[in-house]
């Protein structure tokens, strides 16, 4: 698993490359940790190239979807898999904000 986390016009890119499963659950909660320093921006993660994402994956980032929303601020996820995708926006939609925008 590689994490690259760029800033780009104002946003916080961060770019998910393999799997994001639960070996790389704990170093992946360390490669995001830099985000929650952050309180005056959207985060955008890239998802091109992941190949898959476990449930831990995925809580990590309705975590960074949290921050993002109690600052005002979204999360927009790219090229998410379709799988993947159906359980985030359900878990998403229990929210009543609609700041989670998933893009594919």
């Amino acid at each position: 698993m590689t994490i690259t986390i760029n800033e780009q016009d104002k946003k916080l890119v961060v770019t998910l490359v393999g799997d994001l499963d639960n070996m790389a659950g704990s170093e992946a909660e360390r490669s995001f940790a830099p985000i929650y320093d952050r309180s005056d921006c959207d985060v955008v993660f890239d998802c091109s190239g992941l190949n898959y994402i476990s449930s831990s994956g995925l809580r990590l980032m309705l975590n960074v979807y949290k921050h993002t929303r109690s600052n005002g601020h979204r999360a927009v996820l790219l090229n998410l898999m379709k799988k993947s995708w159906k359980c985030l926006s359900l878990a998403a939609s229990c929210n009543s904000s609609k700041q989670l925008r998933i893009d594919n």
